[in-house]
């Protein structure tokens, strides 16, 4: 079929983008990523599912339902077993942000169906819907606003307010500016409006 990605083309390697920000406790010489630990830690697969689910992730009933979705939609998934990756069925991938889909979109060509999304390292992949188990997305309706905890202390820090009533420091801007910058931010509002947010567990420690 013509709009069907073809085989070698899946097997280019997958390009981290070099401007990519890290959290700056990232390694890469050491840190082992949250799908790696999902995919070989039964104990942490379980608690980091919990979590999500806290944080308002849901399964789509229907896959194909993601064509539904504007560009910038984050998403996480779990492969089949049939693609050419030859990975298990079950596996988990962290996902991304969503960049484009098949225009040419056919509800019953499961083969010439894919879209593409932008890693968390900034390198794009091309993922076949006929490839796909499960397909995870944050609902509207319970999405928790979630922060990673501040690393390096300044003398900018932003708070909010926990569970527990208490301010709690989410982020440590580099002077007033950025301070501003993030108190300004729709994250940010959200969080402080709704009171819904929670820990990423993303450099949890």
């Amino acid at each position: 079929m013509d709009n069907q990605i073809k085989p070698y083309l899946q097997k280019y390697p997958r390009i981290p983008d070099n401007n990519t920000k890290h959290d700056e406790r990232y390694d890469p010489r050491t840190y082992v990523s949250i799908q790696s630990k999902v995919n070989n830690d039964a104990e942490f697969e379980q608690k980091y599912i919990n979590k999500i689910v806290s944080d308002g992730w849901v399964a789509l009933q229907n896959i194909t339902d993601i064509f539904m979705y504007p560009k910038g939609k984050t998403f996480k998934y779990r492969l089949n077993g049939e693609s050419m990756s030859g990975e298990e069925s079950g596996t988990f991938r962290s996902g991304g942000w969503l960049v484009g889909k098949n225009e040419n979109y056919d509800e019953e060509d499961s083969d010439g169906n894919y879209i593409l999304y932008k890693g968390f390292n900034g390198a794009i992949f091309s993922l076949q819907i006929k490839d796909i188990l499960e397909l995870y997305i944050k609902s509207p309706k319970k999405d928790k606003v979630v922060f990673k905890k501040p690393y390096i202390r300044t003398n900018f820090p932003v708070y909010l307010q926990n569970k527990k009533g208490r301010d709690e420091v989410v982020y440590y801007a580099s002077d007033n500016a950025h301070k501003t910058r993030f108190i300004n931010s729709k994250k940010y509002m959200k969080a402080l409006s709704t009171g819904n947010w929670s820990w990423s567990m993303v450099f949890e420690d």
